[in-house]
């Protein structure tokens, strides 16, 4: 019970400290289109899966933004250093976040058999 809940705070913090990084620190207007939804630590806190989504911007596209992320993992992961009062800091592991998506699709399906 106690370990969800530090796992819960450290899951918040890294996703505070990652939209600061990429809305502040980074010189990229690619990745200023970025909004982290969802930080999820493995039980041991070494991999952080980062669900990210975007607003759609004209020319820019999700395997852009993927690109531009996984180009800039080492620079965002030693600034998220910085930031964190921990030992370790976790691997992170950037994936578009699709559940805006899903839900989009299972509300015209329930319109569908509604009709």
């Amino acid at each position: 019970m106690a370990n969800n809940k530090i796992k819960g705070r450290k899951e918040s913090t890294i996703l505070r400290e990652l939209t600061m990084i990429l809305e502040r620190e980074l010189k990229n207007d690619i990745l200023r289109a970025v909004s982290i939804a969802e930080v999820r630590l493995t039980n041991d806190s070494e991999i952080a899966k980062v669900f990210w989504s975007f607003l759609p911007i004209q020319g820019i596209t999700k395997e852009l933004i993927q690109n531009e992320l996984d180009t800039n993992i080492k620079f965002i992961r030693m600034k998220l250093s910085k930031k964190l009062d921990t030992r370790t800091v976790p691997e992170l592991k950037f994936e578009y976040d699709t559940s805006l998506e899903n839900a989009n699709r299972i509300e015209e399906i329930l319109k569908k058999v509604k009709n």
